[in-house]
C-alpha cells in the first residue's frame, strides 16, 4: 500500500515534470518560431547589406584606381624578395615601361647595377627590423638608356605577422638630386677658395656667430684653435684671443661693433699688430633678398708692400734731387692739363721759374702752336712716346722727345700725367741736315741713271748703225785695203760696245738690280759653245782652247746660265788678251755632292804673261788694271770686278793664282741643283743664225727715227726679201697700224711726237688689225727698267742696241714662225703649262681634277667682273681682284695669264695709266675665252683617269 502510494506519488510527480516539460517544450517551440523568423528578417537584412557593401566596395576600388592613375607617383607592389606584383601606369610615363613589362621582373633589372647591392641589403633590413615606413634613393635606367633617381616611401604589408608584400611611393627627384650636386660642388669651390686664399678669412651670421674661418686668419692673429673650433664661437672671442697682437683690443673691436652697426663695407683698412706686421682689412655686408644674412672678414698681411711704398716714398725724395740734376725736364700736369709740379731742370730748359709755371695750362704756354690740336687730341690714361716742339720764355723753341706717363689716383682714375722731357734740339738739326744731304744724294743717283739712260740711248744708237753698216760693208765686196779699214772699224765699235756694257753692268750690280733666274740647262753645252765662240775668235792665232768636264756630271743642272756665260766669257776673255801662244784651259769639276745638287768648282787657266804677286789684291777691283801701260790692251778694268760680283751674287767664291811669265789660274766655285727632268735650254753662245730658204713670208713695220739705223735695218730686210714698211716717229707708227695689217712691229723707244711706249698703249687699246701682233722694242738702254716698262707697256721682246744682223733675224723668225692670229698677249697657243702642273700635281689626278672643277665653279665666275670693274674704272677693285686671281691661274697651268694679272696688280699699285690697265684686263678676257675650252677638256681627262 505503501509502494502504491509512493508509486501513485512518484506518477503524479513524473506527471507533472511530463506536463511541465511538454509547457517548456511548447514554450520552446513558440521560441524557436520566433528565433526563425527573427533569423529569416536578420537573413534578409544582412544579404540587403552585403550587396549595399558589394556596391560600395566596387565604387570604392573604381576611386582608388582612379586615385592611383591620376597622381604622378609610382605606385607599385613587390614580393618581399623583390619582384614586382603591380605598378601604377606612371611608370610608362616615367621610365618609358609599360606595366606587362614590370610586372614580373625583379628590381635589378631597372635599378643602376652600382646600386643593386645597397639596395638588397635595404629591402633585407627593413624586413628584419620589421619597419613600418621607410625611405630612400638609387639610381634607376630608363628604357632609352638615360639614368633618373627615384625617391621611394616603402610600407611592409604584414598577416599574422608574415610579411606578404612591400608597397611603395615613387617619384622623380633627379632635378633636386643635381640641385644638390651643383650646391655640394659650390660649397666644396667655396671652401676650397676660402681656405686657399692669401688672406685671412672669417664669416659670421647675423647672430655674431662664426659659421665659417680658413687656416691663414688663425695663423695671422695667433690663434690656438683651429678654423673648425672657431665655428658657432661669437665674434668677439677670436679678437680675445689675439689680444697680445692688437695695440688696442677694445678699440679693434669698437670698429668692428662700428661697421656691423652701419652694415656697410669697408676696404682697404690698414692695422699695426705688435710684432710688426702690416694688415689690410676689407669688411663686406651680406644680404639675401634685402635680409641681412652677416658680414665677410679679409685679413691681408700688407707688410711687404707697406715697407715697398715707404721705401718709395723715401726713394722719392733721395730721387727728387737727382732729377733736378739730369738732362730730364719733369713736368706733372692734371687732366685739364694745368702745371701742378715742375723740377728744376724742366725750368731751366725752358727759362721759367718754378712760379711762372705753376697753375698755367701748359699746351696753351709751351706747345707749339701747330702741335696744340696733336696735343688735346692725345688720348689720356695712355703711356706714350713723341717728339714735342715747345716755345721757351724768350720765343725760341727747342725739339723734345716726351715720354708721356699718366698718374692714376686711389679709385684708379686718371688724375694727370708727367712729362720726362729730352731736349734734342741738335739732334733734330743733325738729321735735318742728313735730310737734306740724302735729299741731295737720291737727286744726284738719280741724276746719274738719267745719264746712264741718256748716255746708253744717245752713244749706242749710232753705235748700232756703225756695227751695223760694218757688216753690210762685208757683202759689197771690198777690197782687201777696204775689208782691213772695215775690220778696224767692227773692231773699234766692238771695244766701245764692250766698255759702255761693262759700266752699266757695274751700275746695275751696284743699284741691287741683278737678281739670280736658276732653270735647267746643259752645262757641258754651254761649256762647249764657249770653247767654239773662242775657237772662232782665236782663228790664226797659236792658241788652244780646251775644256775639261768631270764625268759625275750628267743631265742638266738648275742655275743661272746667263750669269755663268757672262762670267765664263769674261774670264777666258780675259785670258785671250794676255795669251799670245799657248792655250787657255776651262775645267769644271765636282766639289762636294748631295742629292739636291752639286758644288761645282770652275778653273780657267791661260799660259799668257803672268800677274805679279804684289798686284794679285787689285784684279777684282774696279777701273784697277795690273798693266795698265805695258800691254797692249786697254779696257775700263770692270771685267774681273762684275765677274767677281756676279759669282758672289750666287753665293759662290773665286780666287786667282798666278805666275809672271808662265801664265794664271782662276778659280770660282758655284753652287747647282739638279734638274728632275730634262729641260730644253736656250743656247748661251749660237752660232751666227743665217737665212735660210724656208724662211716664212712676214710684214714688218719699222718705227725709227734715226736715218741710219733706217738704213741698217732697212739693208739687213730688203737683204732677206722680207717687205717692210717705215714709219719715222709714234704718231705715224700708230697711223700705219690702223690702216694695214703686219706680222711684226719693230718699235723704237725714243722717237719724237709720240715715243715707242705711248704707240704700243695706243695700238694695243684701239681695235686695229695690229692690236695683238707681237711688238718688239729697239732700245739703245740697257737700263733694267727701261726693259720692264717695256713689257709692261704691251710689247712682246726687246732688242737692245747695237744688235747684229743674226740677233735681229733670230727675233723675226722666233716671231714669224706661228700665224699671225695666234699670236696675241694671251697665250699664243691653247696650251697649259705642262711642267708647272707636273709640279704642283706629279701623278694625283684626284687632287688636279678637285683644283680644276674648283677653279671652273669658283674661280671664272669672279675672272667675268674684270670687264664691269674696267668700264666702272674701279682700279683699286680690279688690283685686289687680280692679287687674289693670280694664284689660281698657275693652279691649272695658265702662267701666261697669271702673267697678265701681275702686270694688272702690279699697274694699279704704280698709278700707271688706266689704257695700260685695260689693255691687260682685255687680254685675259681674250685668253679665258681661249683657254676655257681646254680647261673644260683637261678636267675630262682627269676625271677620267
Amino acid at each position: 500500500m505503501h509502494e502504491l502510494e509512493l508509486m501513485k506519488r512518484r506518477l503524479g510527480r513524473e506527471k507533472a515534470a511530463r506536463q511541465q516539460a511538454e509547457a517548456i517544450l511548447e514554450e520552446k517551440a513558440l521560441q524557436l518560431y520566433d528565433a526563425n523568423v527573427e533569423l529569416k528578417r536578420l537573413n534578409d537584412n544582412l544579404e540587403q547589406e552585403i550587396q549595399a557593401k558589394l556596391k560600395e566596395l566596387h565604387q570604392s576600388e573604381q576611386r582608388y584606381r582612379q586615385l592611383i592613375e591620376s597622381v604622378e607617383d609610382i605606385i607599385y607592389k613587390m614580393s618581399p624578395s623583390g619582384v614586382f606584383t603591380f605598378v601604377s601606369p606612371m611608370i610608362e610615363k616615367l621610365l618609358g615601361y609599360s606595366q606587362d613589362e614590370f610586372v614580373g621582373a625583379h628590381f635589378t633589372r631597372f635599378v643602376h647595377p652600382e646600386y643593386w647591392q645597397q639596395l638588397a641589403d635595404f629591402y633585407q633590413d627593413m624586413q628584419l627590423r620589421q619597419q613600418d615606413s621607410t625611405y630612400n634613393e638609387f639610381p634607376v635606367l630608363t628604357k632609352d638608356g638615360r639614368t633618373i633617381w627615384i625617391g621611394q616611401t616603402v610600407r611592409l604589408i604584414e598577416t599574422q605577422a608574415y610579411i606578404n608584400e612591400m608597397v611603395a611611393v615613387a617619384r622623380d627627384v633627379s632635378a633636386r638630386k643635381a640641385a644638390e650636386l651643383a650646391l655640394k660642388t659650390t660649397q666644396t669651390r667655396f671652401a676650397t677658395l676660402i681656405t686657399n686664399l692669401q688672406s685671412g678669412v672669417l664669416v659670421e651670421d647675423e647672430d655674431r656667430r662664426i659659421i665659417l674661418a680658413n687656416p691663414l686668419y688663425c695663423e695671422i692673429f695667433g690663434l690656438p684653435v683651429t678654423p673648425d673650433e672657431l665655428i658657432d664661437m661669437p665674434h668677439a672671442e677670436p679678437i680675445r684671443m689675439a689680444a697680445t697682437l692688437l695695440p688696442d683690443s677694445a678699440q679693434f673691436l669698437a670698429r668692428i661693433d662700428e661697421l656691423l652697426s652701419r652694415r656697410e663695407i669697408c676696404v682697404g683698412e690698414e692695422i699695426s699688430l705688435t710684432n710688426g706686421r702690416m694688415l689690410e682689412r676689407d669688411g663686406i655686408p651680406i644680404f639675401q633678398a634685402g635680409r641681412y644674412m652677416g658680414y665677410l672678414w679679409k685679413y691681408t698681411d700688407v707688410t711687404e708692400k707697406f715697407q715697398a711704398r715707404e721705401l718709395i716714398r723715401r726713394s722719392e725724395e733721395k730721387y727728387r734731387g737727382i732729377m733736378n740734376n739730369m738732362e730730364l725736364g719733369l713736368l706733372e700736369v692734371d687732366t685739364q692739363q694745368t702745371i701742378v709740379r715742375v723740377y728744376d731742370r724742366c725750368c731751366t730748359m725752358l727759362g721759367y721759374t718754378e712760379g711762372e709755371l705753376i697753375g698755367k695750362n701748359a699746351i696753351d704756354l709751351l706747345v707749339a702752336p701747330e702741335f696744340k690740336a696733336e696735343q688735346l687730341l692725345r688720348e689720356s690714361g695712355v703711356a706714350s712716346s713723341y717728339e714735342l716742339q715747345l716755345c721757351r720764355k724768350d720765343g725760341s723753341r727747342i725739339w723734345t722727345l716726351v715720354s708721356d706717363v699718366p698718374i692714376f689716383d686711389e679709385q684708379g682714375d686718371v688724375a694727370g700725367s708727367i712729362g720726362i722731357h729730352y731736349d734734342l734740339t741738335e739732334r733734330k738739326e743733325l738729321e735735318e741736315q742728313l735730310a737734306r744731304a740724302k735729299q741731295i744724294a737720291e737727286e744726284a743717283r738719280m741724276a746719274e741713271k738719267q745719264f746712264l739712260a741718256n748716255m746708253s740711248h744717245e752713244i749706242r744708237t749710232p753705235l748700232n748703225a756703225i756695227i751695223g753698216m760694218s757688216h753690210l760693208l762685208f757683202d759689197t765686196q771690198p777690197s782687201m785695203q777696204q775689208r782691213e779699214y772695215i775690220d778696224i772699224l767692227k773692231t773699234s765699235a766692238d771695244f766701245l760696245h764692250s766698255l759702255i756694257s761693262d759700266l752699266l753692268d757695274m751700275t746695275k750690280i751696284e743699284a741691287g738690280r741683278i737678281e739670280v733666274h736658276p732653270r735647267a740647262f746643259d752645262l757641258a753645252g754651254l761649256l762647249r759653245a764657249t770653247q767654239k765662240v773662242f775657237e772662232m775668235k782665236l782663228d790664226g792665232r797659236s792658241i788652244s782652247v780646251d775644256v775639261l768636264l768631270d764625268t759625275r756630271i750628267v743631265g742638266n743642272v738648275v742655275g743661272d746660265d746667263l750669269m755663268l756665260n757672262q762670267i765664263l766669257m769674261n774670264l777666258v776673255g780675259n785670258a785671250e788678251k794676255f795669251t799670245e801662244e799657248g792655250r787657255i784651259q776651262i775645267i769644271a769639276k765636282v766639289g762636294r755632292e748631295d742629292e739636291q745638287g752639286y758644288w761645282i768648282d770652275f778653273e780657267v787657266n791661260d799660259t799668257g804673261i803672268g800677274i805679279p804677286d804684289e798686284k794679285l789684291d787689285l784684279v777684282f777691283q774696279k777701273f784697277r788694271q795690273v798693266n795698265p801701260h805695258g800691254h797692249k790692251h786697254k779696257g775700263t778694268g770692270l771685267g774681273l770686278a762684275i765677274t767677281k760680283e756676279l759669282v758672289e751674287i750666287q753665293g759662290g767664291t773665286i780666287s786667282v793664282k798666278s805666275v809672271v811669265g808662265r801664265g794664271s789660274q782662276f778659280f770660282f766655285s758655284l753652287p747647282f741643283g739638279k734638274a728632275v727632268t730634262t729641260a730644253e735650254t736656250k743656247p748661251v753662245a749660237e752660232k751666227p743664225v743665217v737665212p735660210t730658204g724656208d724662211m716664212p713670208l712676214c710684214r714688218v713695220l719699222v718705227a725709227e727715227d734715226n736715218v741710219m739705223n733706217q738704213k741698217y735695218i732697212g739693208s739687213l730686210l730688203n737683204k732677206w726679201m722680207i717687205p717692210f714698211a717705215l714709219a719715222l716717229d709714234g704718231t705715224r707708227a700708230v697711223e700705219m697700224a690702223k690702216s694695214q695689217p703686219f706680222d711684226i712691229i719693230l718699235m723704237d723707244i725714243q722717237m719724237p711726237l709720240m715715243n715707242g711706249y705711248e704707240a704700243t698703249v695706243a695700238i694695243r687699246s684701239s681695235q686695229n688689225p695690229n692690236q695683238h701682233v707681237p711688238i718688239i722694242a729697239l732700245t739703245a738702254s740697257a737700263m733694267l727698267d727701261h726693259k720692264h716698262t717695256a713689257i709692261e707697256a704691251g710689247m712682246d721682246d726687246f732688242l737692245t742696241k747695237p744688235f747684229d744682223p743674226a740677233q735681229l733675224l733670230a727675233i723675226l723668225q722666233h716671231y714669224a714662225k706661228a700665224p699671225r692670229k695666234e699670236r696675241s698677249i694671251a697665250p699664243a697657243t691653247p696650251n697649259l703649262n705642262k711642267k708647272r702642273l707636273t709640279e704642283l700635281y706629279g701623278d694625283d689626278h684626284a687632287y688636279a681634277s678637285d683644283m680644276f672643277a674648283t677653279f671652273l665653279s669658283d674661280v671664272v665666275p669672279e675672272i667675268n667682273l674684270i670687264p664691269r670693274l674696267c668700264e666702272e674704272k674701279n682700279w683699286p677693285a680690279i688690283g685686289r681682284l687680280a692679287h687674289k686671281l693670280k694664284p689660281a691661274m698657275g693652279m691649272v697651268g695658265l702662267t701666261r695669264l697669271e702673267e697678265e694679272l701681275t702686270l694688272i696688280e702690279k699697274n694699279v699699285n704704280a698709278t700707271a695709266r688706266p689704257d695700260i690697265i685695260e689693255m691687260h684686263c682685255q687680254n685675259v678676257m681674250a685668253g679665258m675665252d681661249t683657254m676655257l675650252p681646254v680647261i673644260e677638256r683637261e678636267l675630262q681627262k682627269l676625271t677620267q683617269a
